[in-house]
């Protein structure tokens, strides 16, 4: 199978019905690290007219989501790349902090590429992303999923670490604060077809964006329009909706697509924000 798709009662990795748990959008460990035991609400960046929701802890419903991993998936497959992120993202944050490109954590012997550590801190995001995917009733490619659970070595993420610039702006306004934010599902749509080409997102743990995405293969846009043809309309229509009213300037930066390199990738791409929710706490 080059794509698959698990119903709401079976794990969106690995397919498993056998002890199921609703993932993190954002860590809980890195939400406990950067809030202490402040209160935690819910937002939506950009909506002047939004009501904060109270997340009450790290373990909200809010701050899950709707899929669900089973235990194994969430214990013994995925905890190496759970908590070889959390050496990174203290690694990362300690670099940008002495106001040097927080990307050069990847110089560190450790993290050199094909390394354990290197592929777990990817791994880690190609959890995310499966999770991203499947949460709009996608199906998740299975290369993967299987390389998020360590079941393989392809790694298909692209990652950039930045500054977040709407940490940066809020820091302007109010001072320094806690902050934690994700950015949903954005849906890289080819301008001619209209179907999806990749699937981009965003991670955002006090001042440090990280900035992450994939590309589809041929052979699984092909097997997504044969295959999952309701999957193939929902992105077309996604597109076409970008088409009509693109993306604003304020969500590119949002999502980390503002600088030169990224506007140059994406010069073949239609940006559509299919679930551009970057919450807030």
């Amino acid at each position: 199978m080059y794509l698959q798709r698990f119903s709401g009662t079976r794990c969106c990795l690995c397919g498993s019905t056998d002890r199921l748990t609703s993932e993190h959008k954002i860590k809980a460990s890195a939400l406990r690290a950067e809030f202490g035991n402040e209160a935690l609400f819910v937002g939506t960046s950009g909506d002047s007219t939004q009501k904060l929701r109270s997340a009450q802890s790290a373990n909200s419903k809010h701050l899950k989501f709707p899929v669900q991993i089973c235990e194994a998936c969430n214990t013994a497959r995925t905890q190496p790349a759970d908590r070889e992120f959390d050496r990174f993202h203290g690694l990362a944050i300690e670099v940008l902090g002495g106001k040097e490109d927080p990307g050069k954590v990847f110089d560190l012997p450790q993290y050199r590429v094909g390394s354990a550590p290197y592929l777990n801190v990817f791994r880690y995001f190609a959890k995310l992303m499966c999770c991203h995917i499947a949460a709009v009733n996608g199906p998740v490619p299975t290369t993967l999923a299987e390389f998020a659970i360590g079941r393989n070595s392809l790694n298909r993420i692209w990652l950039r670490l930045k500054s977040d610039p709407s940490f940066l702006h809020m820091v302007l306004i109010i001072g320094d604060h806690r902050y934690a934010a994700h950015g949903g599902l954005i849906v890289y749509g080819d301008k001619n077809t209209h179907e999806a080409n990749g699937f981009h997102s965003t991670l955002t743990l006090g001042p440090l964006q990280y900035v992450f995405h994939m590309r589809l293969e041929g052979f699984e846009k092909e097997k997504i329009r044969e295959t999952f043809p309701d999957f193939q309309e929902w992105c077309v229509r996604e597109v076409e909706s970008a088409l009509r009213n693109p993306i604003s300037d304020s969500d590119l930066i949002r999502a980390g697509l503002n600088d030169e390199s990224a506007r140059q990738s994406l010069a073949r791409d239609v940006i559509a924000p299919a679930s551009l929710r970057q919450r807030r706490a």
